[in-house]
C-alpha cells in the first residue's frame, strides 16, 4: 500500500472459536468428499437464514430445508447450530477483510482518500449486511462473541485509517490533537448507520450521498 501504510488485516482467533472442537470427524470428512456441494449449500443457507431471521430465531430445520437436505445431514457436517454459526461468522469475517483491502497509492488529499476508504467500507458492508445485522442483534445476549468477532474484524481497518491520518499530520493537513483511532471509529459507525437506515427505508440518501455527506462533515473537523 502506498506511502508506507500497510493494511495489516488479520482476524485474531477469538476465545469463542478456539474453544470449539473440530467441526468434522473423520467420518464426516469422508461424507464431505462424497458430497462437495452440500457443505457449501449449508453455509450459504445458514448465512441467509441467520441474516433474515436472526441467530436465535433461525432453526437447523429451516437451514436444512433451504439447503435442500435434512437435519441429519446438517449435523453430520457441523454437529450443532452453534458450530454452524461459528463457521458462517468466520467465513463472513474473512470475506469482509478481503473486501476491505484498499490497494494502490493514496492521493495525499484527505477528502479524496477518506472518500475512498468510505466507498470500500460501504461496499464491503453491503455484501455482508445480513450477518452484520444478525450479529448486531446479538449484542445484548452474546456481548463477548460480538465484541471479539465484529471488533477484531473492524480494528485492522480502523488502524489503516488512523495510520493514513497520522501521515497527514506530518504533512500539516491534519491537526496534531486529533485522536485518529477515535476518528476511524466514528467514521465507520456513521457509514454503518447509513447502511442500516437506507436498507430500512429511513433515509433519502443513497450510498454515494451518505459517503459524500459523511466525508464532507467529518473532514471539517480534522484540520
Amino acid at each position: 500500500m502506498g506511502e508506507g501504510i500497510e493494511a495489516g488485516f488479520f482476524l485474531r482467533a477469538s476465545d469463542y472459536l478456539q474453544n470449539l472442537p473440530a467441526v468434522s470427524t473423520a467420518r464426516s470428512k469422508k461424507n464431505l468428499s462424497e458430497q462437495p456441494g452440500t457443505h457449501r449449500r449449508l453455509l450459504d443457507a445458514a448465512r441467509a437464514e441467520f441474516g433474515e431471521k436472526g441467530i436465535e430465531a433461525a432453526t437447523t430445520r429451516g437451514i436444512a430445508e433451504r439447503a435442500g437436505c435434512n437435519e441429519v445431514t446438517l449435523f453430520r457436517h457441523f454437529e450443532s447450530k452453534q458450530k454452524l454459526l461459528a463457521a458462517v461468522v468466520q467465513e463472513t469475517s474473512e470475506q469482509f477483510l478481503a473486501f476491505c483491502e484498499c490497494q494502490g497509492d493514496f492521493s495525499g488529499n484527505p477528502r479524496e482518500d477518506l472518500a475512498r476508504f468510505a466507498r470500500v467500507y460501504s461496499e464491503s458492508l453491503e455484501r455482508c449486511e445480513g450477518m452484520a445485522r444478525a450479529l448486531i442483534g446479538e449484542g445484548r445476549r452474546r456481548p463477548t462473541l460480538v465484541k471479539e468477532l465484529i471488533g477484531d474484524v473492524l480494528e485492522p481497518f480502523h488502524r489503516s485509517i488512523a495510520s493514513y491520518l497520522d501521515l497527514r499530520k506530518k504533512d500539516g493537513l491534519v491537526r496534531e490533537s486529533l485522536d485518529t483511532m477515535a476518528f476511524a471509529e466514528v467514521f465507520t459507525s456513521t457509514l454503518m448507520g447509513g447502511l442500516l437506515r437506507r436498507s430500512s427505508g429511513l433515509s433519502g440518501l443513497d450510498r454515494e450521498g451518505w459517503i459524500r455527506e459523511t466525508v464532507d462533515i467529518l473532514v471539517c473537523g480534522i484540520g
